[in-house]
């Protein structure tokens, strides 16, 4: 069937990346941008592509597209041929090859960007590109070859993807002294309610926080949310709210100015994280495999680290 394809008029690598495009952003429009004449372009591949397959590639929803199963995979296909030519090319002219990463902000920041030096010292070396996405844009990134490789929660991830644990991200409770009743914290919640920043909207993150400081007997002042995790650390450091933080962000507090108090069903707020990637993007691409197979030893150790309290401060 393939080869009849690719002799039929219309099938075209222009037509295919439009397709990328096109399924990458959910319309015409914003994957043309504002020339007239280039999302006319766009719409006339689209159709021309779709004669040539003898499928129909997206089902129209006013200006929005969703591809059908058919058109999602041949993106996904195409997407991942794309990435093999960039990747062997730059095997051949001896230049570093390339993954992209995606995971959430504080993954990223505090656990994968201290990992992914080990990849430049390969040889031939990987380079990477690191995006901080959620974590169902992370498994629709992954499955569109929008992405390589994804560190994501194991609960996320679909039947489609192949993964490897890597650990659990564990969080605390951490608070300026300043605000507490007692230095030593064993009053922290006597009195009046403690200045909290919290995580912006209803993840999993900031309802399973609530709770678990409701059952503490918590009475909580929210007075910042944030978008990242990062900000929540920079709340803290300011020494103007308390804030749930992961392990790993802490331990370039000072003991002296900061507490971590330890509160019943705190591991409610744990995720175990994967490696994940596509079978078959690692199949035409060998740099997935490469990077997949030196990140996860160093994620594992790293998480392992932090697990048993090294770089914890001692709070």
């Amino acid at each position: 069937m393939l080869p009849d394809v690719v002799a039929t008029n219309g099938f075209s690598l222009d037509r295919l990346a439009t397709l990328c495009a096109v399924v990458e952003s959910g319309s015409i429009s914003i994957a043309a941008g504002p020339s007239t004449s280039r999302q006319s372009q766009f719409s006339r591949q689209i159709k021309e592509l779709e004669l040539a397959v003898g499928a129909k590639l997206f089902e129209r929803n006013g200006k929005s597209l969703k591809p059908t199963a058919f058109g999602l995979q041949l993106a996904r296909m195409s997407r991942t041929f794309f990435s093999a030519v960039a990747d062997l090319a730059s095997q051949e002219t001896e230049k570093p090859g390339q993954v992209q990463v995606g995971g959430g902000e504080g993954m990223l920041r505090w656990v994968m960007v201290p990992c992914i030096g080990a990849l430049r010292d390969l040889d031939p070396p990987i380079h990477c590109k690191v995006r901080n996405l959620r974590s169902a844009d992370i498994i629709r990134e992954l499955e569109l070859g929008g992405i390589d490789v994804g560190l994501v929660r194991k609960s996320a991830i679909t039947e489609n993807l192949m993964w490897e644990r890597v650990g659990t991200f564990e969080f605390t409770l951490v608070v300026p002294r300043r605000l507490l009743r007692t230095r030593s914290g064993d009053e922290v919640f006597v009195g009046r309610p403690l200045p909290y920043a919290e995580l912006s909207g209803e993840g999993q993150l900031a309802t399973a926080a609530r709770e678990i400081s409701k059952r503490a007997g918590i009475r909580l002042n929210r007075v910042v949310q944030a978008e990242t995790l990062s900000l929540l650390l920079a709340s803290v450091e300011h020494e103007d709210a308390a804030a749930f933080l992961p392990i790993p962000a802490i331990a370039g507090l000072p003991e002296d100015r900061f507490a971590q108090v330890d509160l019943e069903n705190i591991e409610n707020l744990s995720r175990e994280m994967v490696l994940a990637w596509l079978p078959d993007a690692a199949d035409q691409k060998p740099n997935i495999k490469r990077a997949t197979r030196i990140l996860a030893r160093r994620l594992q150790q790293t998480m392992a680290d932090f697990s048993r309290g090294i770089d914890r401060p001692g709070i």
